[in-house]
């Protein structure tokens, strides 16, 4: 079974992508337009791990056909990375507004292509592994929300933290303390975890699913949970109190 739709109007392109992957070990179908690909993945919709789609195609633009993806319940969780030649502050915006998972410039480069498919595949997967069977879901949404009440308020009270979000796995706060997050937090937090997940596979053999980032006298942790992402901001302890 293919791991990646590539979906682009250029010939040239598709083969050129499909070459790099299959030298990686990475299998690929492709379409040749929004509307072919939606008919691919209208056959089986859990055919693929990954899309990755052209922004500039004729009928319909790889934005559309994202934002397209997103409104129906059988994609809305299916990665997608948006290709294109002019990587702007306009399309950033706009691969953010759809949910994209990665921008990638073209033309491409085999060190920036690969990791990055490679970090979205394993957290597309790792997504389906976590997830429960259906007759468990209510009993672990229960317990998946105690977790988290608990995990948010042990940094709610830490003298350190700035700032709390809770997302789910579109994006969408569901909790938050302290200043309002950029809206593509969830991106980021997405894209971190996914790469620290290649690295532990690759490195330790076993996944990484909390990330550190230390910057100045600041820190950022993130936490890959099966249903949500938990994105914490920390600093100088607050006056008064000590770590």
């Amino acid at each position: 079974m293919p791991d990646i739709l590539i979906v682009d109007d250029s010939i040239s392109v598709r083969k050129a992508l499909e070459i790099t992957l299959r030298n990686h070990s990475i299998s690929s179908a492709s379409a040749v337009s929004a509307e072919h690909a939606l008919e691919q993945l209208a056959q089986d919709p859990g055919a693929y791990d990954l899309l990755m789609i052209d922004v500039i195609m004729p009928d319909k633009s790889g934005v559309e056909l994202c934002e397209q993806l997103r409104a129906d319940p059988r994609y809305a969780a299916l990665p997608v990375i948006l290709m294109t030649g002019n990587v702007d502050d306009e399309v950033k915006a706009q691969a953010q507004q759809v949910g994209a998972e990665g921008l990638l410039k073209k033309p491409f480069r085999s060190e920036e292509l690969i990791p990055l498919v490679q970090a979205t595949l394993t957290g597309a997967r790792a997504g389906r592994q976590r997830a429960a069977p259906p007759e468990e879901e209510g009993k672990l949404g229960k317990e998946a929300l105690t977790a988290l009440s608990d995990l948010l308020q042990t940094y709610e009270d830490h003298p350190r933290v700035r700032d709390v979000v809770m997302l789910d796995r579109q994006g969408q706060p569901l909790r938050q303390t302290g200043n309002v997050l950029p809206e593509n937090i969830q991106m980021f937090a997405r894209f971190f975890t996914n790469t620290a997940g290649v690295l532990g596979q690759q490195m330790l053999g076993e996944d990484i699913q909390d990330v550190t980032i230390r910057y100045g006298g600041h820190e950022m942790v993130i936490h890959n949970l099966p249903e949500h992402f938990v994105v914490v901001l920390m600093g100088e302890a607050r006056p008064g109190l000590q770590a």
